[in-house]
């Protein structure tokens, strides 16, 4: 049996990985990191198959101590779910410590555990070279995740994710409520902007834990879509 390792499991996609994976037969352990137990889902997080790891994303060496404790010599496949915005995280600085940093410092831990196979969601657009600070931000991640885990990666880059989340965030809520109508004109080379459920998102991470395939994979919008 494969052991799950997921960070940023209480937000949207997090939330609604963690679900898919418990009911995955082939995964038979989910340790899931999270600031608080209080804010864990407790209807998903009960299940016997799930562990809790409060974690306050300062000590990473004594959370790779407890997960190396849990993990022991099976298969492991590590999923990152960690996103904010600017206007949430309240300034660029803070942005870049989630968005990057922590995210980051889970593909080192994600090495130094031995995983076969870790699974990042960044964003569409990402790229380094970008005027763009969020897009410049996930360009960077990206790059320096490659660099600090050397086995299977695949980044996953959606659009909008759509969805119902436990933070109410203003202008992805209207963008959500208009999204069934500016999805219909999105197409040619607009298309790849169109909005994405948490779900398919969620659902596509696990699929690809489930396929042996060759090599580091990079999915844009429209791929995720298309699985």
């Amino acid at each position: 049996m494969k052991t799950a390792v997921v960070i940023g499991s209480t937000g949207l996609t997090g939330s609604l990985l963690v679900k898919k994976l418990v009911q995955e037969s082939s995964f038979g352990q989910i340790i899931v990191i999270c600031r608080n137990k209080a804010s864990a889902n407790l209807q998903i997080f009960t299940s016997p198959k799930v562990r809790v790891l409060e974690f306050n994303f300062e000590n990473w060496n004594e959370l790779e101590l407890q997960i190396r404790s849990f993990v022991g010599t099976s298969q492991s496949a590590f999923f990152c779910c960690l996103g904010t915005t600017i206007n949430q995280a309240g300034s660029q600085d803070a942005f870049k410590k989630v968005d990057h940093d922590y995210v980051v410092s889970f593909a080192e831990l994600a090495s130094s555990c031995r995983a076969e196979l870790l699974v990042v969601v960044s964003s569409l657009g990402a790229d380094k070279s970008s005027n763009v600070f969020y897009s410049k931000i996930k360009g960077e991640m990206e790059e320096h995740v490659r660099q600090k885990f050397s086995e299977k990666l695949h980044i996953l880059r959606p659009s909008l994710l759509v969805g119902d989340r436990t933070q109410f965030r203003f202008g992805e809520r209207v963008a959500i409520l208009l999204a069934p109508i500016y999805s219909l004109l999105m197409f040619g080379p607009l298309k790849k902007y169109q909005p994405v459920p948490a779900e398919i998102v969620a659902g596509t991470m696990v699929r690809l834990a489930e396929k042996k395939l060759i090599g580091n994979l990079i999915l844009e919008n429209q791929d995720i879509l298309k699985l």
